[in-house]
This record gives structure tokens, sequence and C-alpha cells, in this order.
């Protein structure tokens, strides 16, 4: 097992009985996803993606493969508790890489090289924030009483004299260095996700007067919140920094972008990105390095405020309920939710719903109904992935969640008024390149004619053939009913569309070049046919619709084409 960077909030002795529990039930679910055929994908594959947090319930090979098996679209690296060595979060993402996925069935038989699957890993930053520094006395927990008052300073406070009762007198060092400058007579200071809430009375050149609204325990290296302040913090930290250099180098195609609160700081990520990738050599014969794609968490009432400027600078948004539900009112939390998934859907940009989603599973095999009408309420809204935290980096039952996660998504699929959607949404100015603004035009047009005629046909699949990934995005913003299958010949650029919703991408089993003048689209089509059939995506007497780009000919009078075809499937 390899030793995880994670912080376990556990006895060692309620550890090995879950460690014990949860190999035991390995071989019983590897078994059960062995007999999983792709013959029929339904019963694996959801249009909504999923994302599973790595961790120490699974580290391992086996459970690795088995959470591909049960339907991981994403794989998440959680940075928060991570520190310079990176031979954990090496390791994880080795085994995301190398466990086996649909690809190994083509593989097989391939005269090409295929990677085992097409499982994306995405970085999640740790991010600026605030933290408790050493208590007075240098101990390790401090009781505040109700009532009591409490300096909150930036000064060091390890060689005051520790209180002698929970009255006081207080003082508590926090590393935010413009808390005078921050925060007035009325603002609110929560300590440790909210569990003491501190009012401001007075406020000095260094510190704040703060009286305790409830008594409880606090100890140093507890998290800070806010509420309601904008913060004087940078965009990035040097960890982060370093996380994302290292993001790059090991190839991670989405980054999670921590406590995104303006679209200045979805600037400084990307910015940051760009220089690491360029300082990168490219291998000779391999395609050029992409940039991992930034999806912005949304933690704060200051991101919630600015939220419309910092969606048009992300690929994509996080709705990270977390630290959301102490930085605004608990009772507000699903209203911003409902406000982002809506924004991200008339966007064209795909929005992850995250935190306690089927939190219970970390410790009971079934989840509450609460949960289970959590997860249906964010696909039916619009969601395109939702995603497992504690659930599966450190619950007794991570195969569990993935499972009931993945059955719940597929439920709620089934009821999904992509027409709403549809009819909805007009030309998605974010996807759009204002430097060539008519032929992206003349995509929007196609990707919703193929999705509509989809839904008017009761087509089975819709085929695309991408070499960038715009076309399946465009006809991903449209919401389809039906899977989207994105032949790509960049195992980059197929990574990158694991967050969009209905998108389920595969490898182009031809050497020829769709962008290239001399490639005759029909090979390719029949080629992406062929290949779906084998998948079992489709069969003899189903309706399929492909969408792809093609390059004009010398003789032609126009450089390129967008085309949509209607098939009918024939018996072999």
């Amino acid at each position: 097992m390899l030793r995880s960077f994670y912080a376990v909030a556990s006895t060692p002795s309620l550890i090995n009985r879950q460690r014990k529990q949860l190999i035991c039930t390995t071989a019983c679910r590897l078994a059960n996803a062995a007999t999983d055929k792709w013959s029929f994908p339904g019963e694996i594959c959801t249009m909504t993606k999923i994302v599973c947090t790595l961790g120490p319930s699974t580290d391992t090979p086996e459970a690795v493969n088995s959470l591909v098996a049960n339907g991981m679209d994403v794989a998440r690296l959680n940075f928060s508790h991570a520190g310079a060595d990176y031979s954990y979060p090496e390791a994880c993402m080795a085994l995301v890489r190398s466990a086996g996925g649909r690809h190994a069935v083509l593989a097989a038989g391939s005269k090409m090289p295929m990677p085992n699957n097409l499982r994306a890993v995405l970085v999640d930053t740790k991010g600026p924030e605030i933290r408790t520094g050493p208590l007075q006395g240098n101990v390790d927990v401090q009781t505040f009483a109700v009532g009591s008052v409490v300096e909150v300073t930036i000064e060091d406070v390890s060689n005051d004299d520790a209180p002698a009762s929970p009255e006081g007198p207080h003082r508590l060092n926090i590393d935010y260095q413009s808390i005078a400058k921050t925060l007035h007579v009325g603002s609110q200071i929560l300590l440790d996700d909210g569990l003491i809430a501190l009012e401001v009375t007075h406020v000095e050149n260094n510190s704040v007067t703060c009286v305790a609204m409830n008594a409880g325990p606090i100890k140093k290296n507890k998290g800070v919140n806010l509420p309601d302040a904008e913060l004087d913090l940078p965009a990035l930290t040097d960890k982060d920094k370093r996380d994302l250099k290292w993001s790059c180098k090991v190839g991670a195609d989405f980054v999670a972008a921590s406590f995104i609160r303006t679209a200045g700081n979805v600037r400084s990520v990307k910015a940051y990105l760009d220089r690491c990738i360029s300082e990168m050599p490219t291998p000779e014969g391999s395609p050029a390095l992409l940039r991992p794609l930034v999806i912005s968490k949304i933690e704060s009432k200051e991101g919630v405020d600015n939220f419309d400027e910092v969606l048009l600078e992300s690929d994509g948004i996080m709705v990270a309920r977390g630290d959301l539900g102490v930085e605004i009112p608990f009772r507000k939390v699903f209203a911003a939710q409902k406000m982002m998934v809506e924004k991200c859907n008339m966007a064209g940009k795909p929005v992850i719903v995250a935190t306690q989603m089927l939190d219970s599973m970390q410790r009971n095999p079934r989840p509450t109904r609460a949960e289970v009408t959590d997860v249906g309420t964010a696909v039916l809204d619009g969601a395109d992935a939702v995603m497992l935290s504690g659930e599966t980096a450190a619950g007794i039952y991570p195969i569990e969640s993935l499972q009931a996660m993945r059955m719940i998504a597929k439920e709620a699929d089934e009821i999904f008024d992509g027409a709403r959607s549809l009819n909805r949404v007009n030309v998605n100015e974010s996807l759009i390149d204002v430097s060539n603004i008519q032929e992206d035009q003349c995509l929007h047009a196609v990707a919703k004619s193929s999705v509509k005629s989809a839904r008017d046909l009761d087509a089975k699949l819709i085929i695309v053939i991408t070499s960038t990934g715009k076309v399946a995005r465009f006809v991903a913003s449209h919401r389809p009913t039906v899977p989207v299958l994105a032949f790509c010949t960049d195992v980059q650029v197929a990574r990158r569309l694991q967050l969009n919703r209905g998108v389920m991408p595969v490898m182009l089993q031809s050497d020829l070049d769709p962008l290239c003048k001399g490639t005759r689209m029909a090979t390719l089509r029949a080629e992406a046919m062929r290949t779906a059939v084998e998948l079992g995506f489709v069969r003899a007497g189903d309706r399929v619709i492909t969408v792809d780009r093609t390059v004009g000919q010398p003789n032609d009078m126009h450089h390129h084409s967008f085309n949509m075809k209607m098939s009918t499937l024939k018996a072999s």
C-alpha cells in the first residue's frame, strides 16, 4: 500500500478494521466488474460524468481498476494535504494511466498504439487560505467560552501564558496580514469550518477584538473564514506554483484552481500554466503539449458575486459546496448552486457539483434518501459531472459509493429534459473564437441540428470526428440525450473531453489526419462506425448521426465545411 498524503481523522484500530474490510471486499467487487461487458455500455457509462478522489481507500491497482470498471471518468488528486514529495501523486497517476478500460479491448486488435484507457486526471490545488497559528503557551487546544473576548492578531502569541480558563483572556494568531484592513465592526470570523463564530467589536492596526458567539475548542493550523469580506490574497501561493508545474510535467488534464474570486485570478492561473508548458520540451514525433484546462472552484461570496466574469475566463466550474457553505449563509448554497449550473449550461462549459454528495457512505454501505435526492437533482439541474471526495478517498465503501453514484446518475439521465436546454441555448459566445467567428457560428448551427435530429429521429448515437475537441464540445453544449462518441487523434484532446456531459472519447484507429486535405472523411466515418459497433454502442437497424469538419480540396470554392449525416446501420 502506498503511503498517503491524506490526513485521515481516525484511530489506528479503526483504520486497520477499515483496511481489512476494504481488502476483503475488493476481490468480490473486481469479480463483479469483470462480468461487465462493453456490449451493453449503458450499464456502466452514464451521460453525467463522475469524478472520484483517490486516497488511502483507492490507491492500489485493484482498487483503481475497479473504479475504472465501475464508471469513474475523472480521477481527482487532492493537493490540500500534499507536501513537496510528489512520489504518492505520481504513483496514483500511474495507476490511473495503466488501468484497463474500454481501450484495452480496442488495443488487442489494433495495429496502432492505443492507451489502456482515456480516464482524465484532475489536480486539485490547495489555493490561498487563512489558518490559525501556534496557540498561547504553545498548547495543543484552547477552549473559548460563550461571550469570551478574543483578540485575533497577526502577532506571535506562542510566548504568552495560556489562559487559565475558557473565559480568557484569549489571543489568537492567524496568518492573514490584512486582517485589520479587511474587517470592520460587526464582521464575522469563522474558525474550523464554522464550528466557532467570532464577532468583531473593535479594530486596531494589527488585530481585531472579538466576542465568541459560541463555545468550543480550537487548535493550531485550523481554517479561518471571513464571510462577506473581500480578501487580499494572491491567486497562487508558492506551493500552488510548484504543484501546477508538476501537473504540466506529468500531463494532468485538468487543474481545479481553489478559492477563485475574480477573473484576474483565473487569468493568473492560466498564464502560469502557459509559461510552464512553454518551458517544457515536446518529445520528437509527439503532438504539442497542451495546457491543463482550468476548472475554477467557487468557494466564497466574492466568487459568487463575480461569477459571470469568472465563468468567461474559465474552462469549467466546480461548485465547491464545503467552503462555500461557510463563506455564505448555508440557506443560500442551493440557490447559488442552481445559478452556477444554469449559467454554465448557457455558456456551454462543464460544471462539477462537489462536496458531501454521498458523505454518509464513508461509513455506511447505502446512501441516505436525502443524498440520493441531492445527486439526482444536481443531474436534472444540468450538472455535467458529480464528484465523490472522502467517499472514495478514505471511506470504508469506495466502490459501493461509485456504484451508487452511477445508478442515481443513470436514473436521472433517463428523465433529463434535453429539449428544455436545446430550446434555451443560442450561440454559445463563450465557446466561439472571435478571430474565427464565422466558422464557429456554422459549427454551432450544425451541432445544434445534430442534437435536435438525434432526438427527433430517435437516433442511438452521435459520432463526432474531432482533432481539437471543439466539435465535440459544441455538440455537448446543446445537452444531447444520447451518447456522443468523440473520435480523437490526440490522447490529450480525448482526455480533456471527459468532463463534458454525454461525450465519450475514443481514439481513432487510423493514421489518417482529419485536418489533411488528402484525407477522405468517408474512410474515417466508416472506421468510426465500425468501432462504435465493436464497442457495443450501436447495432444493425440503429440510426446514427455523424458530425465532422472536412477540409476543402484544391478545386473547391471553400476552405472547409461542417457535415452532418444520418445513417441507419445495416447488418454485416
